[in-house]
């Protein structure tokens, strides 16, 4: 018995000296490996919210199409045309919905009654989360939208007219990897208009880095920046 307690003490094993040596290896391995595995992610992300948008602008299109207006701004108390309702007052009338005090019932338009779109779209850099306990945030997750007409704007409006100057019909925005609203509410149909992006309304650019700061936007024209 203790010959073979002898031998087992014998065999050769790794000093602690060697083991420190190996974890530090696999320390700088991931040091390494995450800011690339993290970019990847944001890459992604990035990607799938072009995708997004350009399924709702192609939907958008074809509700245009068919109604000679783009989908209204439900929750930002845009006017029925030719009414003074608005539509969230429309939808209020019908009680199987909720408030429209988010995005849903604004992209509700491209998929009820006609489905110019089968799904809904979330932001990706969200997702189906609830946003309600980041402040100045909205309680699903959707891409921000605005037309022209928000807040019951027409023609001679500041928004309306400036929109109209510029071929833009509506805006919608993803808060991109910053996750900070950096869009220009006050003036953003005239910062779009002449692409005046940086510093009052900036732009996602990937050239300044998978991280930087930004809104992905896109209006009718396609992607802006």
């Amino acid at each position: 018995m203790l010959r073979s307690l002898r031998r087992l003490s014998d065999k050769p094993g790794f000093t602690l000296i060697e083991l420190l040596i190996v974890i530090a290896i696999i320390l700088i391995l991931i040091a390494i490996a995450l800011p690339n595995f993290l970019s990847a992610q944001l890459r992604a992300k990035v990607a799938d919210v072009r995708g997004c948008q350009r399924t709702i602008r192609t939907a958008n299109e074809a509700y245009h199409a068919d109604f000679r207006y783009y989908a209204p701004d439900v929750d930002g108390n845009e006017r029925v045309p030719g009414s003074f309702w608005t539509w969230k007052d429309m939808w209020r009338r019908l009680p199987y919905l909720n408030p429209c005090d988010s995005e849903i019932c604004t992209y509700m338009m491209l998929t009820t009654p006609i489905a110019y779109m089968k799904e809904f779209c979330f932001e990706p850099f969200i997702g189906r989360t609830d946003r309600s306990a980041i402040p100045g945030n909205k309680k699903l997750a959707f891409f921000e939208y605005s037309t022209p007409r928000h807040q019951g704007n027409g023609p001679g409006s500041f928004s309306y007219e400036t929109a109209k100057r510029y071929g833009l019909g509506y805006v919608m925005i993803s808060m991109g990897p910053d996750l900070g609203p950096n869009y220009d509410w006050e003036n953003g149909w005239l910062t779009l208009g002449t692409r005046t992006y940086i510093p009052s309304s900036p732009i996602y650019s990937p050239t300044n880095g998978v991280r930087s700061v930004g809104d992905i936007v896109t209006t009718n024209r396609g992607p802006e920046g």
